[in-house]
C-alpha cells in the first residue's frame, strides 16, 4: 500500500498549521525536516517534540519518516562524528514517533567531480562503507530502517550507485529512499532501469513535479509516476510516496492532491 506524506515544512513553517492543511489536502502522513516552530529534526527539544505529538494526534497525521540530514557531511572525521551523533537522536525521533524510516544520505560529492560526469561509486566505498556499517549495525540493533537517498549532490545519486552502497554496507537495516527525478538528473531512465537495481529494496518515495509542476511524467523523461508506483505497488511496496519540492505550500497541496488521483487510478 502507498501511503500519502508531504514535507511538512515546505507547506508552513508552523508544524500545526502543516499539519492541518496537508491533512485538508488529503495526506495521512507528513515527513518531518524542518519548520518545527523555528527548529528542525537536529534542534527540536523534548517539549517541541511532545507539542508535535499533540498535533498529530488532533489531526490524526502520522510520521512517514524522518528527514534526518545524517550522511550529508564530508569524509571529515569530526563532521562525520557529529553527523553520527545526530543519527542517534534520529533514531530516538523515530521511536516517538512509531516510524521506522530514517532518511539519510552517502556523502557529499567531492568539489572536482561538481558539473562533471560523476566518479566510479566503488572507488570511494572504502570511505564510504568503514563510515556507514557501524550506523547501520546501530540501526539494526535499534529496529530502523536507514534509507539511503538518492541525492544527485552526494555520491549516491542513481539507483545504480544507490545499489552498489548497499550491497557493500551488507546489512538488512540498510534500504533505500527513492528520489526519482533526482535519479533521472544523474542521466538514470527511472522506470524500468533505475528501478531493477533497487527493486525490493526501496522503503520511501519522493514524488517531485516536472517542469509542468504536474508528475505526468518524472522530469523530461517519457517514464510517468503512475508507471513507477505502479511497479511498487505490483512488487508488494508498503510505504509512503513523500511529496517534496513543488516550489510554494499552494504547489505542495496540489501534488498530494495529484498523487492522490494517480493512486487511485492505479
Amino acid at each position: 500500500m502507498i501511503k500519502t506524506c508531504i514535507f511538512a515544512d515546505e507547506v508552513s513553517k508552523d508544524f500545526e498549521e502543516a499539519v492541518r492543511l496537508s491533512r485538508e489536502a488529503g495526506a495521512d502522513y507528513v515527513e518531518v525536516r524542518g519548520g518545527i516552530w523555528g527548529k528542525d529534526v537536529t534542534t527540536a527539544t523534548n517539549d517541541d517534540i511532545a507539542r508535535m505529538q499533540d498535533v498529530l494526534a488532533k489531526y490524526n497525521v502520522k510520521i512517514g519518516c524522518i528527514g534526518s540530514p545524517f550522511g550529508k557531511c564530508s569524509f571529515d572525521k569530526e563532521e562525520y562524528e557529529r553527523h553520527l551523533s545526530i543519527f542517534h537522536r534520529m533514531i530516538e525521533l523515530a521511536h516517538i514517533f512509531n516510524t521506522k524510516i530514517i532518511r539519510m544520505f552517502a556523502f557529499w560529492m567531492p568539489k572536482e567531480f561538481r558539473g562533471k560526469p560523476r566518479p566510479d561509486i566503488k572507488s570511494y566505498l572504502p570511505e564510504i562503507v568503514p563510515r556507514l556499517k557501524p550506523a547501520a549495525k546501530i540501526a539494526e540493533k535499534e529496529d530502523v530502517i536507514m534509507a539511503l537517498e538518492t541525492e544527485d549532490t552526494t555520491l549516491v545519486g542513481s539507483c545504480q550507485e544507490a545499489r552498489i552502497v548497499v550491497d557493500a554496507i551488507e546489512n538488512e537495516a540498510m534500504k533505500v529512499c527513492w528520489d526519482v527525478n533526482n535519479a533521472w538528473q544523474c542521466n538514470e531512465l527511472p522506470y524500468p532501469d533505475g528501478y531493477n537495481f533497487i527493486r525490493g529494496l526501496v522503503r520511501h518515495v519522493h514524488v517531485k513535479p516536472n517542469s509542468d509542476k504536474n508528475i505526468d511524467t518524472v522530469g523530461g523523461s517519457d517514464v510517468s509516476y503512475k508507471q513507477v508506483l505502479k511497479a511498487l505497488l505490483d512488487d508488494g511496496y508498503d510505504g509512503c510516496a513523500s511529496i517534496e519540492h513543488w516550489g510554494s505550500p499552494e504547489l505542495m497541496l496540489k501534488g498530494v492532491r495529484e498523487l492522490i488521483g494517480v493512486l487511485e487510478k492505479i
